[in-house]
């Protein structure tokens, strides 16, 4: 199918060199970080967010995080703030939902013109830093700091562009990342990852940062209370999920010490009702147990308590293998250089 679809790639490559030229981007007062990808989905960009605002968090900065939502019913701006409760993800989307809802202190803003959203709320929060979710081919906004990130287990697909591959852009447009993060550095060999490490350096100019994830933890779906891990041991066991890349959630829970009896994959932001719920259940059988991640929980609002009772969230954390410190000091550049010496002495996490 790839073959057949070449002469819509190229189509696809006009219209966005086309969009990337004609544009004018814009530039605001505050510094913008840019979180982003060039492939379709699956390159654990998310995470890298949530890292990177717990860090500004921590260092007393108010994050504005400007995304789109994808798939999501309302298609009217939407302000995420102080956690996001009463939010559903039908009217969010359910990234920045789970954005909002890991760091509470940060101001998620929804809505797919991300320029005039940021000057709509400005006001009314006085961000100290935007950060630019899903970002690098969005060209309207001017950036500090484009961080890339890019899936070891899959960092380039068949080297083909939408829709005949998964590139949004040809690899040589890492020219312009500022940090390029591997992301699933666990799921490939030693060799393996070297050489997409030498590949990425020859693209990009940057070393590489390398993450995985850890840290794991088991949840209800609310995400409140730890979940019985006992009835998971004793279940059979299935993994259940919506997400761009499935491989890497399935590695992550045998990570944890659990093994599962096979996995059901959903398209990416595809929503959970009951009747799906329950249809699924009973083709498993009464001794079933599942395990969602929390991009999925987020999604469980609606969803009847004894349906609930049966899933069980993962929860991980995004960690460093190298390069944290680099990380860092690519983030310290992009703080506002309008501070005090004394604040910028307090910055204890970044320095």
């Amino acid at each position: 199918m790839s073959k057949f679809l070449c002469p819509l790639a190229l189509i696809y490559s006009i219209l966005c060199e086309a969009n990337r030229k004609f544009s004018r981007p814009k530039k605001f007062s505050k510094p913008v970080i840019s979180v982003g990808n060039i492939t379709w989905g699956g390159t654990g960009k998310t995470p890298v967010v949530i890292e990177l605002l717990n860090l500004l968090v921590k260092n007393n900065l108010k994050p504005m995080v400007l995304t789109r939502g994808y798939r999501r019913r309302n298609k009217a701006s939407v302000m995420l703030k102080d956690g996001a409760v009463g939010i559903r993800a039908t009217d969010s989307g359910d990234e920045p939902l789970l954005i909002a809802e890991s760091v509470p202190q940060a101001c998620v803003i929804v809505g797919a013109d991300r320029y005039n959203n940021a000057l709509k709320y400005e006001r009314e929060i006085n961000p100290d830093v935007y950060v630019l979710d899903d970002g690098f081919q969005h060209w309207n906004i001017q950036r500090d700091l484009d961080i890339v990130c890019i899936n070891a287990a899959n960092p380039f697909g068949n080297g083909m562009l939408i829709p005949a591959g998964i590139l949004r852009e040809k690899p040589k447009a890492l020219k312009r990342a500022g940090l390029v993060i591997i992301t699933n550095s666990d799921m490939v060999s030693y060799e393996e990852l070297k050489r997409l490490e030498k590949t990425l350096f020859v693209l990009s100019g940057q070393i590489s940062v390398i993450t995985h994830y850890g840290g794991f933890e088991y949840k209800t779906t609310d995400l409140a209370a730890d979940f019985n891990l006992e009835l998971l041991r004793k279940s059979d066991v299935y993994s259940l999920s919506a997400i761009g890349f499935a491989k890497g959630f399935e590695n992550s829970i045998r990570k944890s010490g659990i093994e599962i009896k096979d996995s059901i994959v959903l398209r990416d932001h595809s929503v959970y009702n009951n009747n799906m719920l329950e249809k699924i259940m009973n083709q498993k059988g009464k001794n079933s147990c599942f395990i969602v991640t929390a991009k999925d929980a987020v999604k469980f609002q609606n969803i009847s308590l004894d349906i609930k009772e049966r899933i069980a969230v993962l929860v991980v954390k995004l960690q460093f293998k190298t390069g944290k410190e680099q990380w860092e000091r690519k983030l310290l550049k992009c703080l506002p250089s309008f501070w005090t010496e004394t604040e910028r002495s307090s910055l204890t996490e970044i320095i």
